[in-house]
């Protein structure tokens, strides 16, 4: 990785909310190529088999909800109801 970063500034206050480094072109373009090629055995499963899978992985992120939405709203400037 180089050294660059991103900031997340949170427009409730102007903090850095989060900072992460930026991936150089070279590892951008390995992670494109593996989803790419993922992406092909992806649409080889069976339709029912990926209707499954991102059932299970909606649930999932919905079980993650009270990690998920502070942060969300932390980082859109919106409270949480």
């Amino acid at each position: 990785m180089n050294a660059k970063t991103i900031r997340c500034i949170s427009p409730i206050d102007g903090s850095v909310y989060a900072e992460r480094p930026i991936a150089a072109m070279a590892e951008a373009e390995a992670v494109v190529a593996a989803a790419r090629r993922a992406q092909k055995d992806w649409a080889r499963r069976p339709l029912d088999e990926r209707i499954a899978l991102v059932r299970a992985g909606v649930a999932r992120l919905g079980e993650m909800n009270d990690e998920i939405v502070p942060e969300l709203a932390w980082m859109i400037g919106r409270p949480v109801r």
